[in-house]
């Protein structure tokens, strides 16, 4: 997990690395891009307004520099017809001024050019009415007045003029000098901010460059790791584990040694799973690993063949008994209780031994061989061990044609329900009747589920299996309601992977349909450590069954991890006592004190009991004076075919188990 994590990580940052990389090389375009359209902008602003002005600043001044000199030559001028062409030269001057000036104040000008603008409007006011009295003068032919008029008025207050036109002219010069000079240096701030952040994208690219390299050998040392580590626990894998045992075969062959080759399966992890959650299994399948590590020697291989199987080969030894010691030491280990989501668990262990060379020489034999004896381990009893026997291959052969032969059980429809009745001894009557599957094995005959039950559920085929008999027992049992028994109830268990199956309830609900059994005679029963797995799911799905009218049982009450907290959540109708309690009920008192409470827990809560495994009338009586009613078991009658259950059905069950 922590590999997974880092590769993770490593793909994080090459991953904003490159997007680095990219926004920088956006971001340097997008920059270069608004410069140039600055750049640009300032370019025509220089080239368009700026010349602009200077050009009509200019037509200005020349302009009135001819206006002024065609009132100096006026006084010398007695031809006529040449003093009519000055004076249409001076006022085609004057219109031009006007043009230049009217063009002029339609430009963008700075603040000191609006200035010199107005003075030069406020000094023309002036110059004007004392050039059109020169020109009158001369046309009324009063030369002498007129040139008296030039001399000492006309051309001081042009001088006047022109002197703020000069200066108009060179700040209009210095604005465009100085728009240049922007440009210019706003090209280079540009330039400078392209080259910087070029040379950042390129070391951000020699960066990522070298993470790549970098990454691509770790990955590799990654990809070697967990090919032969497992990723959970951090033991050899089968990959590192098998050639670790054939080096260990080939030492022995050398040296004349033993090697013993242990395969380890953890007792009823599926119920830590089941209940505590996966997270708290993988806990547990890692404190198993650590134990199993401490235990073995350093020269010990222990690895991890997936899920909750462990392998050990203990080499270079010299007796049977010293791998045997070792055994026992890890089934000591592995027993000591440990805590697991704030949880004390025991959990146990089989172990299956073979050893070389008295049990195969090559490493394949030995793992199949350790295996087979892991399961006889498991066989008798659980938390032991078992040395191969030959033998042991002709059962292991024959547990794998049984499971060929389950593949087709349900397609050859051998599959069926034998049925146990519920006893109520307060009225005599059968309330109801438990559904369970019998196997009816073509060459074997009838198999109990504990032959097979386990290999459906491994195989996912128990949803199937369960889904055909529902339907099955739901009209058979409405076939007993129409011979006059409307009031008999069916029980059915379901394993866990149907209950969190996806089409249970649409499967419950079209058995329901097709037979015509109502739903309030539908009882489904589910085991405490089904709820755990998922308790608020749980609680949905369980008020989705009330919902379509059919009732709840929790089977095996007590023998789970449910607390009373739990159980008030839950909508319930039956609890059913494990014959666990009842057993021993006559015999020992603690039994009949919790019996005494669950009872009383149900009448509290308002669900019903009922007893199961009623084996003996000592039992029954103890049961009968605690106040349970309702009762099943072996004392009655054990489970039954379907033509069978009519007979027990009519049977008076008061009077044949009346108090003695």
């Amino acid at each position: 997990m922590k590999g997974i994590g880092r590769a993770s990580a490593w793909k994080f940052a090459l991953l904003a690395g490159f997007l680095t990389q990219l926004l920088l090389i956006l971001f340097v375009t997008a920059i270069g891009l608004r410069q140039l359209a600055e750049t640009t902008a300032n370019l025509d602003e220089v080239v368009d307004v700026h010349m602009r002005k200077q050009n009509l600043t200019k037509s200005m001044v020349i302009a009135a520099r001819e206006r002024t000199m065609i009132m100096l030559m006026l006084p010398r001028i007695d031809d006529p017809f040449e003093l009519d062409a000055l004076l249409m030269q001076f006022n085609l001057n004057g219109s031009k001024f006007v043009m230049a000036r009217d063009a002029l104040r339609q430009l963008p000008l700075s603040a000191r050019e609006q200035e010199l603008f107005a003075l030069q409007g406020q000094k023309t006011r002036v110059a004007q009415p004392i050039q059109d009295q020169v020109i009158d003068l001369f046309s009324a032919n009063f030369s002498q007045d007129a040139v008296d008029l030039v001399l000492n008025r006309a051309i001081p207050a042009q001088d006047d003029v022109m002197a703020v036109l000069s200066q108009l002219d060179a700040e209009t010069q210095e604005s465009a000098l100085a728009a240049r000079q922007r440009a210019n240096q706003e090209q280079k701030v540009a330039h400078h901010w392209m080259l910087a952040l070029s040379g950042f994208a390129l070391l951000i690219g020699v960066l990522v460059a070298a993470f790549v390299l970098h990454y691509t050998g770790r990955v590799g040392r990654e990809r070697e790791r967990l090919a032969t580590e497992d990723a959970l626990t951090g033991l050899p894998n089968r990959m590192l584990f098998m050639d670790r045992l054939q080096q260990s075969l080939l030492r022995a062959e050398r040296h004349d040694t033993l090697v013993g080759v242990m395969f380890v399966d953890m007792d009823r992890f599926k119920r830590v799973n089941d209940t505590l959650g996966h997270a708290s299994g993988d806990q547990l399948i890692c404190e198993v690993a650590r134990r199993l590590r401490t235990t073995a020697r350093a020269e010990d291989v222990v690895a991890r063949l997936g899920g909750d199987e462990f392998v050990v080969v203990v080499s270079d030894v010299a007796e049977i008994r010293h791998i045997l010691q070792i055994v026992e030491k890890m089934l000591a280990a592995v027993a000591a209780p440990c805590r697991i989501a704030e949880r004390e668990l025991f959990c146990s262990c089989s172990i299956g031994v073979s050893v070389y060379p008295n049990d195969g020489r090559d490493a394949d034999s030995l793992l199949k061989h350790a295996d087979t004896a892991m399961y006889h381990a498991k066989g008798g009893g659980r938390n032991r061990f078992q040395l191969y026997d030959p033998a042991m291959n002709a059962l292991a052969e024959e547990r794998l044609a049984l499971e060929t032969d389950l593949h087709y059980a349900l397609e050859r429809n051998e599959f069926a329900f034998h049925y146990q009745p519920q006893v109520n001894l307060e009225t005599g009557r059968i309330p109801a009747v438990e559904a369970l599957i019998r196997w009816n094995h073509p060459s074997k005959g009838m198999l109990a589920p504990g032959v097979f039950l386990e290999m459906l559920e491994e195989t996912g085929a128990i949803v199937n299996v369960g889904r055909k008999l529902l339907e099955s027992a739901c009209r058979q049992t409405a076939g007993w309601h129409a011979a006059g028994y409307a009031d008999l109830r069916l029980a059915i268990n379901l394993s866990g992977k149907e209950f969190w199956h996806e089409d249970l309830i649409p499967s419950i609900a079209v058995a329901l349909d097709r037979s015509g059994l109502p739903p309030h005679a539908l009882e489904i029963e589910l085991t405490e450590g089904i709820f755990m797995e998922d308790i608020n799911n749980a609680v949905k799905r369980i008020h989705t069954l009330k919902a379509l009218g059919v009732s709840v049982a929790v089977d095996d009450f007590g023998t789970g991890y449910s607390s009373l907290a739990h159980l008030k959540r839950f909508p319930l109708d039956i609890l059913k006592i494990d014959r666990y309690f009842v057993n021993d009920i006559h015999t020992a008192p603690v039994n009949a004190a919790l019996i005494s409470s669950i009872l009383a827990l149900s009448r509290g809560l308002d669900l019903g009991t009922v007893a199961e495994g009623v084996e003996t009338e000592a039992q029954l009586e103890s049961l009968r004076t605690l106040g349970c009613q309702v009762m099943q078991g072996h004392l009655f009658s054990p489970p039954v075919p379907a033509e069978q259950v009519i007979a027990l059905l009519g049977r008076d069950w008061r009077q044949a188990f009346a108090p003695t």
